[in-house]
């Protein structure tokens, strides 16, 4: 082999590494930058969930606030209210048998009020959203409209599984519910709403459903599509938690929700 022939070749093996250095060098220079995005993408991610958790927390808690506002006025002033009315009467009365029967109907609408300010004290006291259960929750609403006479109430779930729950998805079952409630109470006409809990293996199983008039399915497509609607919210926030639904129509509107426990989307608190 000549000179040249060895110039050529060291040429060439150097061009070769040479070669080999910057393919090496891209593809780490390629990992990095994916790495990068990979990492922004994933703290983007987390600053949505936290964006979202908060907002569902405002809006559980703004939920929350109306139907004590609501509680307040309707049953509690309402109370109080009579039982000023019965005292302004029973001034006027001369008769001591007349004064005390008015007097102790009156200690009973004050007794009434008191407890039930006590009730709405404890759940604003007890509204620790670290250890949230969407069971007990819905359990106190329910009980809450029942006692309203707005419509009968029904409520089971044989174990509570909220404790399998990130945060996240134990607000926004009570956000699916909530809506279901109000579209219930606002629309169907229906004078009885129940709502039951199971667990079948690793899939919780939730039951929404009234006696109404039902929903009217055509109106209710073009809902959808505008975004503005209470069914397109329930709908949207089931996919978030990773669950599916359908609806069905048999003597008012039934809303079955499937949560499979092992695909639970993880929301950073």
């Amino acid at each position: 082999m000549g000179e040249k022939e060895i110039n050529v070749f060291f040429l060439s093996v150097i061009l070769t590494v040479l070669l080999l250095v910057m393919a090496v060098y891209f593809i780490i220079i390629s990992i990095r930058r994916r790495n990068i995005l990979y990492k922004r993408e994933r703290e983007a991610n987390a600053i949505l969930h936290k964006q979202e958790l908060l907002e569902t927390r405002q809006e559980v808690q703004e939920q929350l606030m109306q139907n004590i506002g609501s509680e307040l006025h309707d049953t509690i002033g309402q109370k109080l209210t009579l039982t000023y009315l019965q005292m302004e009467n029973t001034l006027q009365s001369d008769d001591m048998d007349d004064i005390k029967r008015r007097i102790t109907a009156q200690n009973v609408l004050i007794q009434e009020s008191l407890n039930e300010l006590r009730s709405i004290s404890k759940m604003l006291t007890t509204q620790n959203f670290s250890d949230f259960s969407f069971v007990h929750y819905l359990e106190k609403e329910m009980a809450r409209i029942n006692e309203s006479g707005l419509c009968q109430t029904f409520f089971s779930c044989h174990r509570d599984v909220s404790g399998l729950l990130n945060e996240h998805t134990n607000l926004s079952i009570v956000r699916i519910c909530q809506e279901f409630i109000q579209n219930s109470l606002k629309h169907s006409g229906g004078t009885a709403i129940e709502i039951e809990v199971a667990l079948a293996g690793s899939v919780l199983k939730i039951a929404c459903s009234d006696n109404g008039k039902g929903i009217d399915w055509d109106r209710a497509g073009g809902y959808r599509i505008s975004g503005g609607s209470g069914l397109q919210s329930i709908e949207r926030r089931v996919q978030s938690i990773g669950a599916t639904c359908h609806w069905s129509c048999n003597n008012g509107t039934q809303l079955h929700i499937s949560l499979p426990l092992n695909k639970i989307p993880e929301h950073e608190a």
